[in-house]
């Protein structure tokens, strides 16, 4: 496709982002660059050079092809907020935290190589070009930085959007709500930005995605509802769940106490829940077991200060003392995240702790290098010694249990139902807490599903966790977090409700197909951290879901960064709707030792239509490789 043209000086050139052209005489301006593939279009239409591109926000699907235009003279100016994404990106991919990330901003969408930048746009301030005038107004949401650029082009005054929202008064994606941890809070940056943008009455909006925007405050109006509506759902959407608890809760270790004989935990001031199976002649089981009190999880302002997570033993000399347990056998995490199973090499190097995990659990927790693109990774592997499959019953000494693919607030979750003590007892992890809400006068607390973006979420998820509930009928679930919950068929109804309710208002909020515009990972590419030898070849595998409702072509190339090469030619894959499939891509380092993380990339393309450099991975050169 080539260029659309808007009015008689504004064109429209549809890439991984929309690439706008504003014509003067033989030059141009750009907003955003996309890949570069319009440069040669532009003759067509009497331009002969490209003098300025501004760019909206830093994504790599915004800005990639920026510097083809370098090569040719034209000057860059970026947000403000965002410059250190922009000419210091390659600093940032060395700090920037993986393991243990509690920070979800979607930042791992930058380049990998630094831009030189010509000029900041700075919030509320003005970029004069020829007879033109864009007036930068902020527009957080999509990202912390991003901007929309008001203008009259053409007689016309018009807005830049960039990804605030798309035609139908939806947003664009909404995985990129997610700043910090489960929180949401792009909904509240965006309701604030879209309110500003209403007060500049302008005639036409142009997105970075979709179509051009006619009855613009129409469109904003009806966003404003649907924040509305997806803030109702719950608190948890617009406010961060991980509170912690009063310093004199925690400053002593908690006291272990009994569910049932066979059956402890250790209350609600633990950080993460973690359970004990009671067995015979000194043996127990555990059922997670990672953190004892919020304070070590250091999810807030202060985690990126943090190298990694660091855990401190607990609750085992209860054990020993109070129980008689010599032996932890067994130990079945609940699911991948390093607040719950941190704990585990510990039991391994002291106990000789045997870990049995979901398959899909396994594969993460034994690899967590591969994995690290994934939020809370544990940074050290964990030896898996018994892989189960989703449905697989199992039996440790005279208690029979199920286990079960509950993907809730991970992809890579189990839940795990056991017989005991004449009680059905499912220990969801981190899937189900309690909701405090009000129906008229009365209030009261309903189970709801807690929801993470970046834990590769996607819409069949919760209905699959509702599934699985009313498959099993707990009597008693013992949750990651917070106090036990008593079950009933009632309550179940109502946790199958909420999630109804929130699938209802994820969908009305983004475009069709919806599971496109959720799905953060729908491409996906391992390992994700790697170190190998200079002038070896290394294997990526890309992890593909057609989230299309139809069947489409997927293909994938590699962009290898400076001084490496690409050892495979672009490969493809056919998929049906929801499918699955993987595609392996080869790279070949360069011949010298470099310890700086280097940014490589793999462009995928739906039906020949390239979606932009989507995956990324992180790869350093060193004398010994390590995979």
């Amino acid at each position: 496709m080539g260029l659309i043209q808007q009015s008689e000086n504004l064109w429209l050139f549809p890439d991984t982002c929309n690439v706008y052209v504003i014509k003067s005489d033989t030059e141009c301006l750009l907003i955003d660059s996309g890949s570069g593939a319009v440069l040669p279009h532009l003759p067509k239409i009497g331009i002969q050079r490209v003098d300025w591109i501004l760019h909206t926000h830093h994504h790599r699907d915004q800005c990639w092809g920026t510097p083809i235009f370098q090569k040719s003279g034209a000057r860059i100016a970026v947000p403000e907020f965002e410059r250190h994404l922009f000419d210091n990106v390659e600093a940032y991919w060395q700090t920037r935290p993986t393991y243990d990330n509690y920070n979800n901003s979607n930042t791992f969408f930058s380049l990998g190589k630094n831009v030189p930048v010509d000029a900041i746009l700075e919030d509320y301030g003005t970029f004069a070009w020829r007879n033109y005038e864009f007036r930068i107004l902020p527009a957080k949401g999509h990202t912390y930085g991003m901007i929309c650029l008001i203008a009259k082009v053409d007689g016309t005054k018009v807005a830049f959007t960039s990804d605030l929202m798309v035609d139908g008064g939806k947003i664009y994606q909404l995985h990129a709500m997610e700043y910090s941890y489960g929180d949401l809070l792009g909904i509240e940056f965006t309701m604030q930005s879209v309110v500003a943008l209403k007060k500049e009455n302008v005639l036409v909006a142009y997105p970075s995605h979709g179509i051009p925007i006619s009855k613009v405050n129409l469109n904003i109006e009806m966003l404003e509802t649907k924040l509305e509506d997806l803030a109702r759902v719950g608190r948890l959407l617009t406010s961060g769940r991980n509170t912690g608890f009063e310093d004199w809760e925690t400053v002593r270790e908690s006291q272990l106490q009994h569910i049932s004989e066979h059956l402890l935990w250790a209350g609600p001031y633990t950080c993460s829940n973690f359970y004990v199976v009671l067995g015979s002649d000194g043996h127990a089981m555990l059922i997670d077991y990672g953190l004892s009190s919020v304070g070590h999880l250091h999810f807030g302002v202060d985690h990126d200060g943090m190298q990694a997570l660091r855990f401190v033993e607990h609750h085992l000399d209860q054990l020993r003392d109070d129980y008689g347990v010599r032996h932890i056998e067994v130990v079945i995490p609940t699911h991948i995240h390093d607040d719950h199973i941190c704990g585990i090499p510990f039991l391994q190097q002291h106990f000789g702790t045997e870990c049995w995990a979901l398959d899909r659990v396994a594969q993460v927790i034994a690899q967590p290098a591969a994995w690290a693109s994934t939020p809370c990774c544990f940074h050290r592997a964990i030896q898996v010694h018994r892989s189960m499959r989703d449905g697989e019953h199992f039996h440790w000494r005279g208690f029979d249990f199920e286990i079960y693919h509950a993907p809730g607030q991970t992809e890579y979750h189990a839940v795990i139902l056991g017989d005991i003590d004449g009680r059905r007892v499912l220990f969801s992890g981190d899937n189900v807490f309690l909701l405090e809400t009000q129906i008229g006068a009365t209030k009261r607390q309903i189970p709801f599903q807690s929801t993470v973006m970046r834990n590769s979420f996607q819409l069949d998820m919760h209905r699959r966790c509702a599934s699985v509930m009313k498959a099993v009928s707990p009597d008693l679930l013992c949750p990651g977090h917070g106090e036990l919950i008593p079950m009933d068929p009632s309550r179940i109804a109502e946790y199958a409700d909420y999630i109804e309710r929130k699938e209802a208002a994820f969908r009305a909020i983004v475009d069709e197909p919806a599971d496109h515009f959720v799905d953060l990972f729908w491409a996906r590419m391992l390992p994700y951290i790697s170190e190998v030898a200079p002038n070896t070849e290394i294997t990526y595998t890309v992890i593909l879901r057609n989230t299309f409702e139809r069947t489409a072509v997927f293909s994938a190339r590699l962009l290898p960064a400076y001084g490496w090469r690409s050892a495979s030619k672009t490969q493809s894959i056919v998929l049906r709707p929801a499918e699955g499939g993987q595609l392996l891509l080869r790279a070949i380092a360069p011949s010298r030792v470099d310890a700086v993380r280097k940014l490589l990339t793999a462009e995928i393309l739906v039906d020949g239509v390239s979606q932009g450099p989507v995956c990324e991975t992180l790869v350093s050169t060193s004398a010994s490789r390590r995979r």
